[in-house]
């Protein structure tokens, strides 16, 4: 093959892997039982942090200062890096 040919054959590929990616994004979830809906209120859980010490989100979201609106964000990963 040549240079020119490699550069077509990869454009193609990623073409194709973009256009699958975009079609995947698009499929809806499955409804999961029992999941809050968006916009309702999180049930209070409690998970481990970095260290592997409790965490609740109750106590996260209580207010260090008045007119405080603590927020939280979950970020879930797998593996280990």
């Amino acid at each position: 093959m040549t240079t020119l040919q490699h550069r077509i054959a990869l454009t193609v590929l990623l073409a194709l892997l973009s256009v699958a990616g975009t079609a995947r994004a698009q499929t809806p979830l499955p409804e999961s039982p029992g999941a809050p809906k968006v916009g309702e209120k999180a049930p209070d859980f409690t998970l481990p942090d970095t260290e592997g010490k409790p965490v609740t989100l109750s106590e996260v979201l209580k207010p260090r200062e008045p007119g405080e609106k603590p927020w939280v964000l979950l970020v879930f990963y797998r593996g280990y890096w």
